[in-house]
């Protein structure tokens, strides 16, 4: 998404002594200003230490600005924490973007215990949503009169806008979400992609949810004011029911009842929070609200992706236990895990190997420092950032580990598709290659 006049952005990763160390958990989620926030801090500080954080200022750049138009009472507020009241250009929008089709759920009515889903064309959503807002004061005043009453509560949501319109540079990934394995790979296949586009009017909402795959995922506002809850991993566990099931819907009341430890975040135009793996969260638009949405993990975060994975595997396994003596029957289970997870062992290893595939392309001969870069520009992230040389290797490293554990699960020696000789092919060239490395360094 970058302009070819712009310098690609290095991506500095540096060593720490303690990397498992962090003095973030002190009772808050802290907001930092994308000035004086590093990539190396944010990377072993928050990212790598599962902890979410608020980054201020990150998208003022970006062409989708142009989809807000400021209210009156931003005038003064432009540089307050304080929600602001940029109004939507909705004619700005229409004209940008053509009708394309969008998924959309109401908000109003749940199936499955998730909201309903339906298909809109987008100038269609733009002008219900905008009679929605053009009509507020009336409304309002009819269901002060009659309770029934109802207004439109249509959220457009997971819409790939940035695969749907590539031409369209919308936005820019901020530097600090760079390091995206799963995205890099879809991209670069041209396959359905974790980029998300949302669009909500006030009172629109999310329910409690943790990210697919146990996944980070970073929301940007554009324009509105969002409210989280947001909680570490463990603490959902309170609200379970007798038969384990997480409620679809929590306020406070409701979590301070169980003695749950949360915390509530207060997000507005160009504030980006980054929600770290395995924390469970609701978020309410306050507002009118855009926001563009990303899922991905990395070094930091895979193995947890790989566990969940094998945990989803096992209860794959659980469930069609009686079924066992049938043909091939881990080729089904891997068919089932695919459709309940999202992923199956296929889809990791294929992963996997198409980053160590760019990181080895990338990687410098012979001896990696802080002070240099990849040469191959192909390998830019998002088309703008380049990895230092130990940013590189601590990839490779990542994923060497992961196949020494994966090499270790019976399921994987028992998955078709030649899955463990594949994880062995590939442990042997990076074990290969880190011991070449090692014996650089000396």
């Amino acid at each position: 998404m970058a302009s070819e006049k712009t310098a690609p952005e290095l991506l500095a990763l540096q060593p720490i002594q303690n990397p498992t160390q962090s003095d973030v958990d002190n009772g808050a989620v802290e907001r930092r200003h994308a000035k004086e926030l590093s990539y190396n801090e944010f990377y072993w500080r928050y990212m790598h230490a599962n902890w979410p954080v608020i980054i201020t200022d990150v998208s003022n750049t970006w062409e989708c600005r142009n989809w807000a138009q400021p209210g009156e009472t931003d005038k003064d507020n432009r540089n307050a924490n304080t929600p602001t009241h940029s109004h939507i250009n909705f004619d700005y929008l229409r004209t940008r973007i053509g009708d394309l089709a969008v998924p959309v759920a109401d908000c109003n009515a749940t199936y499955f215990n998730s909201h309903a889903k339906l298909e809109l064309k987008f100038h269609d959503f733009l002008a219900r949503w905008q009679r929605s807002v053009e009509n507020g004061t009336v409304l309002e005043k009819e269901k002060e009169k009659n309770s029934n009453v109802a207004k439109d509560n249509l959220y457009l949501k997971d819409w790939h806008l940035a695969a749907q319109l590539p031409a369209y540079e919308f936005y820019q990934v901020p530097k600090y979400f760079a390091s995206d394995w799963l995205n890099e790979q879809l991209i670069a296949e041209k396959r359905d992609d974790y980029r998300f586009v949302y669009m909500g009017p006030k009172d629109s909402w999310t329910s409690f949810h943790s990210d697919v795959f146990g996944s980070f995922s970073w929301s940007t506002n554009i324009v509105g004011h969002k409210k989280w809850l947001i909680m570490p991993p463990g603490e959902e566990l309170k609200l379970a029911d007798a038969l384990a099931n997480l409620p679809f819907s929590i306020d406070e009341a409701l979590l301070e009842r169980h003695e749950v430890r949360y915390f509530t975040i207060n997000q507005t135009a160009n504030e980006a929070v980054f929600v770290p793996s395995g924390w469970y969260h609701q978020v309410w638009n306050m507002t009118d609200t855009i926001s563009v949405n990303h899922n991905w993990f990395n070094a930091c975060n895979v193995p947890l992706v790989w566990r969940n994975l094998l945990d989803n595997m096992q209860a794959v396994h659980r469930e069609i236990s009686d079924c066992q003596q049938m043909d091939n029957f881990e080729a089904h289970c891997q068919t089932m895990l695919r459709a309940s997870f999202g992923i199956n062992y296929l889809d990791f290893i294929e992963l996997l190997e198409f980053i160590a595939a760019r990181r080895l392309d990338a990687r410098l001969v012979p001896k990696p420092d802080q002070t240099q870069t990849t040469t191959n520009n192909s390998q830019l992230l998002f088309d703008r950032y380049q990895m230092n040389a130990y940013h590189v290797q601590y990839d490779l490293e990542c994923v060497r580990q992961l196949l020494q554990d994966m090499l270790q699960e019976p399921s994987v020696r028992q998955s078709p598709a030649q899955l463990h000789e594949r994880c062995e092919r590939l442990w042997q060239q990076l074990q290969s290659q880190s011991q070449s490395q090692s014996q650089s360094d000396v």
